[in-house]
């Protein structure tokens, strides 16, 4: 799949986009996405991706055209794993390891470590490593010899500092970056059931009770009871473990007209073209993908004070954040929306303007060539605090 390589990228020559999930989410969106940007620089991109998983991620990538490998862990430290993935890392010749979260991220350095060559590593906002002793010390012990550690937002960043005693100077940020992708909006519109004059509120993301879906709902039976609002629905768009607890929530709040879960689907552009409005209820972020998307259409949204949401959002510019967990402020700042439609028009187009200068896709891609190239001049990283 490689194209021509430009001068940026002829000393990169194989570089391994690696993530330990095969199942939809931001974080495998954005290696894939990552995955296709490297290769549309020249760079031969070899995926890993560990196998035995839903194959989401792995299907795409394989139908973009590159060749995956699928290393099997036996169980959680799985000292044969990372000497087959080493001799892979030998054999393919790989440049630079790029890992993504936590368990890729200390094979990666095993591996690498091994095969003697040198490895990145990006977290995208998962503090889960942190709740142990043993994986904060795995993870720190792969992320020193890393040329480069890099979070995604100013949050992940410190938080990875603290939590991994890094410097942290040895933590940089690399923002995600999006790419605008065109919807149809009357024909989704139209396969919604939604009238001309219905207002539509989108959240996407996975049903997990971090996500924070639940006080979504809340919210929506809080503005059943207001007067005056146009027509409007609430639309989630996602799969995960709290679907039966959301279904039975909607039912009992009688919502069933004013709240649709959408299930997994694969049209986001043309949701996000359908839609009047963005909700992100989530209880931890790092710098959401989805996120930067929904303001890259123009969208109005309305996200918790979490993570890097507040790089993104500020509340009465580029849209409006409210505390975790509150359904009331939710509900409140959905109501502006809909009964000021000025107003939210103006959020749409202020967020729209902040992605379009901040966050394009070429920056990241640029960003992390860089890193690469510094990987390939230095070797093994170094060692140190």
């Amino acid at each position: 799949m490689p194209h021509q390589a430009d001068a940026r990228t002829r000393d990169i020559e194989r570089v391994a986009v690696m993530i330990e999930s095969d199942g939809p989410g931001g974080a495998e969106s954005m290696v894939l996405a990552l995955a296709d940007g490297l290769a549309v620089r020249g760079v031969d991109v070899r995926p890993a991706v560990f196998g035995g998983g839903e194959g989401w991620l792995t299907e795409r990538l394989q139908a973009a055209g590159h060749s995956v490998y699928l290393p099997k862990l036996s169980r959680p430290l799985d000292a044969a794993a990372a000497m087959r993935m080493a001799r892979w890392v030998r054999e393919q010749k790989i440049s630079v390891l790029h890992a993504h979260e936590f368990t890729m991220g200390f094979y990666a350095g095993v591996a690498g470590a091994m095969a003697r060559t040198p490895h990145v590593l990006t977290m995208h906002g998962g503090t889960g490593f942190a709740t142990a002793t043993r994986r904060r010390i795995a993870l720190g012990l792969s992320a020193r010899r890393a040329t480069a550690v890099v979070g995604v937002s100013e949050s992940t960043c410190a938080h990875l500092a603290t939590s991994l005693a890094m410097a942290a100077s040895r933590v940089e940020m690399v923002p995600n970056g999006v790419m605008h992708r065109p919807g149809d909006r009357e024909a989704t519109r139209a396969s919604l059931g939604l009238g001309r004059a219905d207002q539509l509120l989108l959240a996407v993301g996975n049903l997990y009770e971090v996500k924070g879906h639940t006080t979504l709902v809340a919210a929506a039976a809080r503005l059943v009871g207001r007067e005056g609002l146009p027509p409007w629905r609430v639309a989630i768009a996602g799969r995960g473990d709290q679907e039966q607890a959301l279904r039975e929530q909607i039912a009992a709040a009688g919502l069933d007209g004013h709240v649709q879960l959408l299930g997994l689907r694969s049209d986001i552009p043309h949701l996000l073209a359908a839609a009047d409005g963005w909700v992100m209820p989530s209880f931890n972020e790092g710098l959401p993908l989805a996120l930067l998307e929904a303001m890259l259409s123009g969208l109005p949204v309305v996200a918790s004070a979490v993570g890097g949401i507040p790089r993104l959002v500020q509340s009465g510019e580029t849209g409006a954040l409210v505390p975790p967990g509150d359904a009331e402020a939710l509900a409140n700042a959905l109501e502006t929306l809909l009964r000021q439609p000025h107003h939210a028009q103006r959020l749409g187009h202020e967020g729209r303007r902040l992605v379009q200068e901040q966050y394009s896709f070429d920056a990241m891609i640029d960003r992390y060539l860089s890193i690469y190239r510094r990987a390939v001049r230095s070797g093994i990283g170094p060692v140190d605090g």
